[in-house]
């Protein structure tokens, strides 16, 4: 028979099991405790209001925090419609024929997502939604950055990313920040943070892409300056001061119309 365990034991043995695995169903988490669904919730409840985790049709998902990310998954599914906005701001400057290097994250795919009509695209990514994403449209060339696949990000990292970046030149390139501090982009992986960086100088122009809640969170390890980027695409409600703010260190602003 399994140990009982207390309060304090499940909820670190949760916290640990969801971090690894970035989502997991309800199911699993009963079957890892073996306790009462109403324990199970009890426990599931002091960690949300902890913000540890986050409770989402019947998943439960890492919360961000200075040294995790949450899931692809999570993300997709999350700020749709502030992301479409910051998509619509990047539409006048992809045209036919261009080549187009974007990140593995879910603020990317809704960007190149919402280009499908764009002929003759060739998308650069590491991001394994994405490259579906290119694979099932005729329209598009495709060309996928290696290196180890990271099941959590849904996306290759590793020095081979690294190498491939410095043997390419896309004509944009478009970065997603986890967060930004004081005109600062951050991430709470450092190998995310060094193939974010090395992305800038595989494009000619690049776009740092930022929804409003970005400019809440922190993280651990540096990307790049915002002022490093030739536009930083926000949102039309980020606050006036921030956006001074990024003007003032020489960013560039690009701010999506409003609903």
């Amino acid at each position: 028979m399994a140990k009982t365990q207390n309060k304090e034991e499940r909820q670190r043995l949760i916290t640990e099991f969801v971090l690894e695995r970035g989502s997991v169903k309800i199911d699993e988490l009963l079957q890892l405790v073996s306790v009462s669904p109403m324990t199970l919730y009890r426990d599931l409840h002091d960690l949300e209001a902890g913000r540890t985790i986050d409770r989402f049709r019947g998943e439960v998902t890492a919360v961000a925090t200075t040294l995790s990310e949450t899931s692809m998954r999570y993300r997709m599914e999350h700020d749709l419609s502030e992301k479409a906005a910051l998509a619509q701001a990047l539409h006048p400057r992809i045209s036919r024929g261009m080549s187009v290097l974007l990140d593995d994250s879910s603020t990317a795919y809704s960007m190149i997502s919402s280009l499908v009509d764009v002929p003759g695209l060739t998308v650069i990514t590491n991001s394994w939604r994405i490259m579906q994403l290119a694979i099932e449209n005729p329209k598009w060339e495709l060309i996928t950055i290696g290196g180890q696949y990271d099941r959590h990000l849904e996306a290759n990292f590793g020095p081979a990313a690294i190498d491939m970046l410095g043997r390419i030149r896309a004509d944009v390139g478009i970065v997603s920040a986890a967060a930004v501090i004081d005109g600062v982009v951050y991430h709470p992986y450092e190998n995310v943070a060094e193939y974010k960086d090395a992305m800038r100088g595989a494009a000619r122009t690049s776009y740092l892409a930022a929804t409003t809640t970005k400019f809440q969170r922190s993280a651990l390890y540096r990307v790049s300056d915002t002022a490093d980027y030739d536009a930083v695409l926000v949102e039309h409600d980020l606050a006036a001061e921030t956006v001074s703010e990024l003007e003032d260190r020489g960013a560039t602003v690009l701010q999506a119309r409003g609903q």
